[in-house]
């Protein structure tokens, strides 16, 4: 992913939202749902309200998992039944399309306990928002579902997938509640934050909650480590391409794994934690923390 580009606003600098940690903070922090319920009304043309829906996870991952690129999703149960899974993904890493598929079937089928009949399991429901082209399609939203490819003919709705691209967003001026939120995930000015404010009342609050959890130390911290792995792991990896130096890599990993482990350490993370970050076995964790 790299770098993230902070927003300029009111003399600071803003996390952009559809960087997926800000994405869960905003959405479920605190158990305020009242922009999750308008965002999921606006992609699937439904009346929802923050009494409508419950999350499941709303609790933040951890740092330590950021070395394997955990995955941050938000899970969403509504009064009906049906389950939704929310991702925000701002790198391609050419997966999509059975990653989805395979979330959304554990989504569909957790559903099913002892003696439950199928008729009884709600549908289940992917939403994707990429900040990469994916589809060969200029519309900027596609939904999916199980058809015939003869007829047309819905065999179901059980299933079904959304992708929202960022980058086909159209950069115009509308009243659609979805295309104001596209835009807010977009946004990289302060003009065009105070549009959206100025649009709907709901972006007032986003806005309000984006510059909250920009000044949060705590994901700030998060962030700036999941981008120091990325960065440090992508220069060794492109070194290893460009030079081929296999043993100079491999010191370099050590060099860049001993400084995690330190600064892993001196954040209270067990030794177990810390493990799994670099993927060593707690042994040598604890020998390179009693040699710092």
């Amino acid at each position: 992913m790299g770098k993230i580009k902070r927003i300029p606003y009111k003399g600071g600098e803003l996390l952009p939202a559809k960087t997926d940690l800000v994405f869960k903070a905003l959405m479920t922090a605190d158990g305020d749902l009242e922009l999750l319920a308008s965002l999921l009304s606006s992609i699937l043309d439904l009346d929802l309200h923050a009494g409508d829906i419950s999350v499941a996870n709303t609790e933040l991952p951890a740092t330590h998992e950021f070395g394997k690129l955990s995955r941050v999703d938000v899970k969403v149960a509504l009064t009906d039944g049906k389950q939704i899974n929310v991702e925000i993904q701002i790198g391609d890493e050419h997966n999509m399309e059975k990653r989805s598929v395979y979330y959304l079937s554990r989504l569909y089928s957790e559903q099913m306990k002892q003696s439950m009949d199928f008729a009884d399991i709600c549908p289940a429901i992917a939403i994707n928002i990429l900040d990469f082209p994916f589809l060969p399609f200029l519309e900027y939203h596609n939904r999916y579902r199980l058809k015939n490819t003869e007829n047309n003919h819905e065999l179901t709705d059980v299933f079904e997938i959304n992708f929202l691209e960022l980058p086909k967003v159209p950069d115009k001026d509308s009243k659609s509640l979805k295309d104001l939120w596209m835009r807010f995930f977009t946004a990289d000015d302060e003009e065009t934050l105070e549009m959206l404010k100025n649009r709907d009342p709901i972006f007032e609050r986003a806005v309000d909650k984006l510059a909250y959890f920009s000044a949060e130390e705590q994901l700030r911290y998060n962030i700036d480590m999941r981008e120091k792995w990325e960065l440090d792991h992508g220069s060794i990896m492109a070194a290893r391409v460009k030079k081929g130096r296999q043993e100079g890599i491999e010191q370099g990993i050590e060099a860049k794994t001993r400084q995690t482990v330190i600064e892993m350490k001196k954040r209270d993370f067990t030794e177990d934690l810390i493990a799994e970050i670099v993927d060593m076995p707690v042994e040598r964790v604890r020998e390179i923390i009693s040699n710092q």
